[in-house]
């Protein structure tokens, strides 16, 4: 069963959400018709048709929001492809024979365009720091997106890749843990730490000069071409980039500290039932003025009923959220009720 849900004009899902249901209960509109005479506003085939065209279009967008919306996987990676979706498929919408699909695709176009310039770049870089798409992604939509003068803006953002490597390849590595070699035997223990000390002077000086003549030879750089050259991982949908990252490290050095930064860059910070809503800030004055013991004791409620729902909750099994409630104490000073938990 499917509730009715009403346009708003400041959520720009709630005309998807209205069409879809509409278009579950096309038949009983009719049904309405002949049993209300008041009801005179009974949509026409070319009606339907048009809110069923519209209602796919729409879809598409309302996926990829749901997608950015998540946060126990990462979406940096992922963006450009869906965003490059989108705006090719705006593109072709906008030429639609049909007036209101171009009227409204060139509408979202123009609102598309305005961000499109000021985030292409940086998430550009994050679908090539995965391995599965690297340069191939920017080969592939480019030409769709800026007809012939792709190849100028996949140079651009090889250039910036650059400007990355060097910037990054100034940052000196953590020093390598000596003390994790393997045990020497305990007669030999002593002469080994003294000539660890005799070497240390030389060694760091040594480490100097590979760091130094690297940086000259543009090293950060070669580990970029040879991270390109070595061609793609096939595609796979549980493919977990962060584990790869970590993994090769040894391998990328320079690239691995560029994925951990870029990579740990949130999409959205938005719920899903928020995203590009203009109705409003989602924390009002009186949210943002609740005492601060009675916001934590919110936050752990929402965490343990999630939790629980999903069966990942890490409680103890005689510490329900109904017993939470039942030993709660009213708070003196402001009247809220908190519980404190023992680990």
């Amino acid at each position: 069963m499917h509730a009715n849900v009403l346009d708003c004009k400041t959520r720009w899902n709630s005309t998807y959400l209205m069409l879809s249901t509409a278009l579950v209960y096309k038949d009983v509109f009719s049904r309405l018709a002949k049993r209300e005479t008041s009801y005179t506003c009974l949509p026409c085939d070319h009606d339907w048709e048009v809110a069923k065209d519209i209602c796919g279009r729409l879809e598409l967008f309302h996926s990829v929001t749901e997608f950015f919306s998540g946060r126990k996987y990462p979406t940096t990676n992922m963006y450009f492809t869906l965003v490059c979706e989108l705006k090719i498929a705006l593109n072709e919408w906008s030429l639609s024979s049909n007036e209101m699909i171009s009227t409204m695709a060139e509408s979202m176009l123009a609102k598309f365009n305005s961000y499109w310039a000021n985030v292409s770049v940086v998430m550009a870089v994050a679908a090539i720091l995965d391995p599965r798409y690297k340069m191939k992604l920017l080969e592939f939509y480019y030409p769709n997106i800026y007809g012939d003068n792709y190849d100028l803006e996949i140079e651009k953002i090889k250039n910036i890749c650059y400007d990355l490597l060097d910037e990054y390849g100034d940052i000196d590595e953590s020093p390598v843990d000596n003390e994790r070699s393997s045990h020497m035997p305990t007669s030999t223990s002593n002469q080994v730490a003294q000539m660890k000390f005799r070497l240390s002077g030389s060694m760091s000086s040594f480490d100097l000069f590979v760091n130094n003549s690297s940086k000259k030879h543009g090293s950060a750089r070669m580990e970029f071409d040879y991270f390109i050259d070595e061609g793609v991982l096939k595609r796979s949908e549980d493919f977990d980039i962060l584990a790869w990252w970590k993994s090769n490290g040894l391998k990328y050095p320079t690239l691995q500290r560029i994925a951990r930064d870029i990579l740990a860059i949130p999409v959205t910070t938005v719920a899903s039932e928020s995203a590009f809503s203009t109705s409003g800030r989602l924390l009002s004055p009186h949210r943002s003025r609740l005492h601060p013991k009675t916001i934590e004791a919110m936050m752990c409620a929402q965490n343990w009923l999630w939790s629980e729902i999903n069966g990942s909750s890490t409680m103890s099994g005689d510490c329900t959220f109904q017993s939470i409630l039942d030993d709660g104490e009213p708070n003196e000073e402001d009247g809220t009720c908190v519980t404190a938990v023992e680990d």
